[in-house]
């Protein structure tokens, strides 16, 4: 009888005991898991940290050529006792300038100051080369609202106009067209010229890497995807077109 009750008062002990040690064992599974969540989030915070810090100095570096051949287009105005159009250019550089400053530190921005920004960069380069090209800004005021990197057309433009529209002779006007369309729940930024196709540029083969190198640090933060469909002639209704295409996923 009593053996019955020491046996039983055991099996009670060992059977608390038992839950016990499976309440302490799932406990520091949870904690470990948590911990293990934890770390993995600060893993991915620093690696977002690490590919924004590298799309900032992607953008960074994509910028300088331009200002400087600003700079030596109001230098060329001013040496040709040009007075208008140098207050002029300086008066749209200097707008320009600030944007691209206030821009330069903002993951994304309205698809709107996108389009201001395209309009502000082309009339900057028909200063510089007068009536050598003209062009046309296509955006939906349904789409003004969406985000999208800055200066994410930048090097489209530098494309259409330095592997392009300026190679055209001078009997020929270029023609940029710049369209801005949601199409099948993306964003695309299709930009068209009617320029020279693969013509030399001096310096546009690092920019093309630096832009493309941009792309990748963006869709390495896990944000939107972006896909670049790099310029190609194309046969279209217009005739033959230079064709580059920018869709955000």
């Amino acid at each position: 009888m009593i053996l019955g009750w020491i046996t039983g008062i055991i099996g009670i002990v060992a059977a608390v005991w038992g839950y016990r040690l499976y309440q302490e064992k799932n406990e520091l599974a949870a904690r470990l898991a948590g911990q293990e969540r934890q770390m993995q989030h600060q893993r991915e915070q620093l690696s977002n940290m690490t590919s924004l810090l590298k799309m900032k100095i992607l953008q960074a570096r994509l910028n300088p050529h331009f200002l400087f051949n600003s700079l030596n287009s109001i230098q060329y105005f001013i040496s040709m006792d040009d007075r208008k159009t140098s207050l002029q250019y300086i008066s749209r550089f200097s707008a320009f300038l600030r944007k691209m400053i206030h821009y330069g530190d903002e993951v994304s921005i309205h698809l709107q100051d996108e389009a201001d920004l395209i309009k502000d960069y082309l009339v900057l380069e028909q200063f510089r080369f007068p009536d050598r090209f003209e062009y046309n800004i296509d955006l939906p005021e349904a789409l003004c609202l969406e985000d999208i990197p800055p200066f994410l057309t930048h090097g489209l433009l530098e494309e259409a106009l330095y592997k392009g529209v300026l190679h055209l002779g001078k009997e020929e006007k270029g023609k940029i067209s710049v369209a801005l369309r949601s199409k099948g729940g993306s964003l695309e930024l299709e930009v068209t010229d009617n320029g020279v196709s693969g013509a030399f540029s001096p310096g546009m083969d690092e920019r093309a890497v630096l832009f493309n190198h941009r792309i990748e640090q963006f869709n390495a933060l896990n944000l939107r995807q972006i896909q670049l469909e790099q310029r190609s002639a194309v046969t279209t209704g217009n005739g033959r077109l230079n064709r580059a295409v920018i869709t955000i996923r």
